[in-house]
């Protein structure tokens, strides 16, 4: 009798029962989660990776990887990326429930500061 193949969701929950695996799950969602970003942003503007890798100033290979989720980009990768998506960066600090840390502000990424820090190193 053929074995019945399971869905990935249920694959999903079976695999994270075990502690070891969710915790490595868990601490690949930074990088889960600004390949989202950039691949929903890309999406909305009708941009292909070669035509936003070009805006950013970034290789395409880069921007591959960051939206492979291979890689957490650097503070100013993501904001050449953003600049080029007509967004901003924001940055913010949350508790292990994903919930906003009370009197702790979002931290914005950009503006002329942020370009002269930059430039600077």
């Amino acid at each position: 009798m053929p074995r019945r193949s399971r869905s990935w969701k249920d694959l999903k929950q079976e695999l994270l029962r075990n502690e070891t695996v969710r915790q490595a799950y868990e601490d690949l969602e930074p990088e889960f989660q600004a390949a989202r970003a950039v691949i929903a942003l890309r999406a909305t503007r009708g941009l292909t990776q070669e035509q936003l890798a070009a805006r950013a100033h970034v290789q395409r290979p880069v921007l591959s990887r960051i939206e492979g989720a291979k890689v957490i980009p650097a503070i100013p990768t993501l904001e050449r990326l953003a600049a080029a998506l007509n967004a901003k960066v924001e940055i913010r600090f949350v508790n292990h429930r994903n919930k906003p840390l009370p009197r702790v502000p979002s931290i914005r990424v950009g503006g002329a500061a942020f370009a002269m820090h930059e430039r600077v190193r």
